[in-house]
């Protein structure tokens, strides 16, 4: 990834982190660049990047967007601790939260990023969409054994069971969630999404993971299923994004955010809270 694009995303990211530990209260442009020089070392052009970087996202998100850019200070909106906007923030790698949570928190995190990006992706064909999250471990009913998840993920889509050999040491054959479209006919011929959900930095051998051909054996579809890569980043670099989007559809920070809107996941504010607890004494300047 290019340095300074790496660099405007990382520094964008660390002032919506210190709005959201901030509260409510306003954050003028000066005090930012006061704090960010202070806190993690960067100068006023990284900043200026950075609220640029702030400004698109606001852009594209509109009322989903937590935060209010303005010409004359950044602040958080009073719900956007709530949102799952927020929750991606946190989880993003290379964050400061992620060095700062405790590994219940980190342990948690996993399994809420999945269940954002289950509510998420269901919304890909608005309210008629359904999803269902096939990770090993699932506590959703999900059979442990590999061959018979085959069976049961066949039996929710309403489709039959593939020949092909179900591997028993396979968990999950890289799909974390598992998305689709059903018609009221009952009849084959929908729109499948196989995702694999990552909260790693790296991300070109992840968006690999699923493989169609493979999963054509183990369901019986007739239109191709679409693979899908979720991460809780921002994707800015446009050369990785094409890398990646040849291998698949690309559910990042802002597509995740614009298909939940303001809509809430069940244990997101929490998890949030709870973070950004621990995160206050990380990050004392910026409360003061």
């Amino acid at each position: 990834m290019d340095i300074e694009v790496r660099g405007r995303e990382q520094v964008a990211d660390w002032v919506e982190t210190a709005l959201l530990v901030r509260g409510t209260r306003p954050l003028a442009y000066d005090e930012l660049e006061r704090l960010a020089q202070d806190e993690i070392g960067t100068g006023s052009a990284q900043v200026a990047l950075a609220t640029r970087a702030l400004r698109r996202r606001a852009d594209v998100l509109g009322a989903a967007y937590p935060f209010v850019v303005n010409d004359f200070a950044l602040r958080a909106r009073p719900d956007a601790r709530r949102s799952v906007y927020a929750s991606l923030v946190l989880m993003s790698a290379g964050s400061v939260a992620r060095a700062t949570m405790s590994t219940t928190a980190a342990r948690e995190m996993e399994v809420l990023f999945e269940q954002l990006a289950e509510q998420a992706l269901a919304r890909v064909w608005g309210d008629v969409g359904r999803a269902v999250r096939f990770g090993w471990p699932s506590e959703v009913g999900r059979p442990q054994s590999f061959p018979a998840a085959i069976k049961w993920l066949a039996d929710l889509l309403g489709v039959p069971a593939g020949t092909g050999y179900r591997p028993p040491i396979r968990k999950d054959g890289g799909v974390d969630v598992v998305a689709w479209r059903p018609f009221a006919d009952g009849r084959s011929g929908f729109p499948v999404v196989l995702a694999q959900c990552t909260l790693q930095a790296e991300l070109i051998s992840k968006a690999s993971d699923v493989e169609p051909r493979v999963w054509a054996s183990w369901l019986t579809m007739d239109v191709d299923p679409v693979t899908a890569l979720v991460v809780p980043q921002t994707i800015a670099d446009d050369r990785l994004w094409e890398q990646l989007a040849l291998r698949g559809m690309v559910v990042e920070r802002l597509r995740l955010a614009e298909l939940c809107g303001q809509q809430e996941v069940v244990g997101a504010p929490a998890w949030n809270n709870e973070v950004l607890s621990r995160l206050e004494e990380h990050m004392s300047m910026v409360v003061q």
